[in-house]
């Protein structure tokens, strides 16, 4: 059986990250540890996944970095900038840190703080939207043919709704994901529409899930 290998990248480390700022979709360069984290991935990639066919990127300075070194052994692979892996907008919070957040917005924050319920941030991108933005991204990765080998990068909020819609979930869940963490999954093109299928786990394959060893171990 061939599948459709699809691999979700976090970009590595920016400069804003390094700030613990709340980046959204503002765009910021990478930062030295960052550049060194995309090195480690690079090689690990080469030594351990088959060579892309395809390979997409949010169109934010951070992601476009960490891309360009992964399909630099690749001549004939370009990267796709695509508006639907930016991560999610912060409003009114973009480029703050939460101790500058705090010190404008000390009430609304305050409120974040105390509660479960969804609270829209002013200006931000709802949560509605993002799930509708990652089923219509799930839905254009997943089109490629049985045998291409797609790799994607994106951001560690966008990525958590990204991963539900590709699972099939009904819910977003919370999943700490590391700089450069990888998630491979196989998919069986073309047996979406036998209903026993959907159950049938050789069709639908997780081989990687947040895995980050390439920073640990050079391999």
């Amino acid at each position: 059986m061939t599948y459709l290998k699809l691999l979700l990248i976090r970009h590595a480390q920016s400069l804003g990250n390094a700030e613990s700022r709340m980046e959204g979709q503002s765009s910021t360069p990478l930062s030295s540890l960052g550049q060194q984290q995309t090195q480690q991935l690079a090689r690990y990639l080469q030594r351990h996944t088959a060579p892309p066919t395809h390979c997409y990127s949010s169109p934010l300075l951070r992601a476009v970095q960490t891309a360009e070194p992964l399909i630099a052994p690749y001549p004939g692979v370009a990267i796709s900038p695509v508006d639907n892996l930016q991560e999610l907008h912060q409003g009114i919070f973009q480029g703050l840190t939460w101790a500058e957040a705090t010190a404008r917005y000390p009430e609304f924050c305050r409120q974040l703080t105390h509660t479960l319920t969804y609270c829209p941030v002013p200006q931000a991108e709802t949560l509605d939207a993002v799930w509708q933005r990652a089923q219509q991204c799930a839905h254009e990765l997943s089109k490629h043919p049985s045998e291409d080998v797609v790799w994607a990068i994106s951001h560690g909020g966008f990525m958590q709704h990204l991963i539900a819609a590709i699972l099939g979930c009904d819910r977003t869940w919370q999943i700490t994901i590391g700089y450069t963490a990888i998630f491979e999954f196989w998919l069986a093109r073309g047996h979406e529409d036998a209903a026993t299928n959907r159950f049938n786990p050789e069709c639908w394959q997780i081989k990687q899930f947040n895995n980050t060893e390439h920073l640990v171990d050079d391999f």
